[in-house]
């Protein structure tokens, strides 16, 4: 959530709007069911249709079936698709349950390249097919091209089930699930935060008192309007930052949401308060989104999230694999190394003249610190591995990081060094979990 600077390091105001991350691919997947459901009615009017069609122009492709070499064939495609989809099912389900097994929150990630629906809607609309097709095949008048039909639906969900099992093959797994949720984090990270760091940047929070003089700050905590949240109570997922820099322009107001993007809001907690002009509750509220769950829209923290998620579960005492807590912390250091490089913004949006507009809460670098760094440290102080993995992080963090971040990525060293002294008192193994090391143990790399 980039928000267009205040004011440049000369003076000169800037106020374009901030990008928004790209929502083709949600589109998209809401399209499958659809698609999928187009699938079977296509299939049911082609297998209605073109064996007529067949009869009464002559039609031919050229390949013979006799009346039993067609009825056998199209039973044995009818019955095979229909224990397939049922396999197909079973298998999604054991996926479901894989993911879930890491985090359920790593479920809607799934969902981003689920193309379960296709899948389903291919192989039903292929047994229904080949079942009405079937209904027309009886003495010497054997439809051939609607038999070749149901053969070439046969190669195609062929293939369709063997993507499905390299799918398994590559995503079930600790490198699928954190490569997946680490590519889309850094799809987000492009499109929120596409301005560099800049030296005069401080990491402050979001509220625009932070920065006001007093008399702007005293405004800012008495606002002269509130608006509440009238729906079922759920997370503050997105806001529409365009329509709410429009919407405070045209009334004169300043706006600043409460709750941050993540945060749950249950009804009748305060959604916005503002000063000067009064738009209208229906208008505020249409700017917000909240839903059941946190989504990747607006919020990386959430990313950070899961990718932490996976990791201590990795280090619970019931799974004890630091292994995959070290492949978390992989894609981790390539997420904080992005961020560590970047303008995280103020909280800020700005209209055509420069006024602020809109304020609202922005996670700041010690937060996504804190996030991907505190709760592995706690629970993975004990193992060498993650603790020389982590040593390796925070060393190429502070390296890569502009000066004023460095003194958070300190304090994390200093924790760091603290939990493994207390993990490990012989100084032998404590100067052994010190060391870094980024593939845990084993890297030849000094």
């Amino acid at each position: 959530m980039s928000d267009a600077r205040a004011a440049r390091r000369d003076g000169a105001v800037e106020a374009g709007p901030p990008r928004r991350p790209p929502k083709r691919r949600s589109r998209r997947r809401a399209r499958y069911w659809p698609l999928a459901a187009a699938e079977v009615v296509i299939a049911i009017v082609l297998g209605l249709t073109l064996p007529k069609i067949e009869a009464s122009l002559h039609l031919h492709d050229g390949l013979d079936y006799d009346a039993s070499t067609a009825q056998t064939t199209l039973s044995a495609i009818a019955g095979g698709m229909i224990t397939l989809t049922g396999f197909v099912l079973t298998a999604v389900t054991l996926m479901v349950q894989t993911v879930q097994g890491q985090s359920s929150r790593l479920l809607q990630a799934l969902n981003q390249s689920d193309k379960a629906p296709l899948l389903f809607g291919t192989f039903t609309s292929t047994f229904t097919y080949a079942l009405l097709v079937l209904s027309v095949v009886h003495g010497d008048d054997v439809p051939s091209i609607s038999v070749t039909i149901a053969l070439v639906m046969v190669l195609v969900c062929t293939s369709m089930f063997l993507r499905l099992l390299v799918t398994f093959r590559t995503k079930l797994t600790v490198v699928g699930l954190t490569t997946m949720v680490g590519h889309d984090l850094r799809g987000l990270l492009t499109v929120m935060y596409p301005a560099p760091f800049d030296d005069a940047d401080c990491d402050l929070p979001g509220p625009q008192e932070a920065r006001a003089g007093p008399q702007e700050a005293r405004a800012a905590r008495e606002p002269s309007w509130t608006v509440r949240h009238v729906g079922e109570p759920g997370v503050f997922q997105s806001f529409n930052e365009l329509k709410a820099v429009r919407v405070a322009s045209k009334t004169g107001a300043t706006i600043r949401f409460i709750p941050a993007v993540g945060d749950f809001v249950v009804t009748g907690a305060v959604l916005a308060t503002g000063t000067g002009g009064h738009p209208s509750a229906r208008k505020v509220r249409a700017l917000v989104r909240v839903g059941a769950v946190r989504t990747l829209e607006q919020d990386p923290a959430y990313g950070l999230r899961m990718l932490v998620d996976i990791a201590i579960r990795g280090l619970s005492p019931a799974v004890n694999d630091p292994t995959s807590a070290v492949q978390s912390l992989d894609q981790i250091d390539d997420i904080l190394t992005r961020l560590a490089g970047l303008s995280l913004g103020d909280g800020r949006l700005h209209d055509a003249s420069g006024r602020v507009a809109v304020s609202y809460p922005a996670p700041t670098w010690d937060t996504f610190l804190s996030l991907a760094i505190d709760e592995i440290l706690l629970y993975g102080s004990g193992s060498l591995q993650v603790t020389r993995r982590m040593r390796a992080l925070l060393d190429d963090l502070r390296t890569a990081a502009p000066a004023p971040r460095w003194p958070a990525i300190d304090l994390k060293l200093a924790a760091l060094q603290r939990a493994a002294r207390r993990a490990f008192p012989d100084m032998a193994e404590g100067a052994e979990a010190a060391r870094p090391d980024h593939q845990g143990i084993g890297s030849p790399r000094r």
